[in-house]
């Protein structure tokens, strides 16, 4: 899993850690879950693209044998 990937979920987690902790205000718990669900939808765009180059380069390989 590469930094960036990894960087995203960190920052998830951080959000909902956060969240859970009573870190965050009241008044801004709403708002922040929006961000966290925001990326990790965005987060799991990147990784079908990514699953979808792994199953082309897949085929590409199994084709090449």
């Amino acid at each position: 899993m590469s930094n960036k990937i990894s960087e995203k979920i960190k920052e998830i987690d951080e959000i909902l850690i956060q969240i859970e902790n009573g870190e965050i205000p009241i008044e801004e718990i709403a708002e922040k879950y929006k961000e966290a669900i925001l990326k990790a939808q965005n987060l799991e765009s990147e990784l079908d693209s990514l699953k979808n180059e792994i199953e082309i380069l897949s085929k590409n390989f199994a084709q090449e044998e």
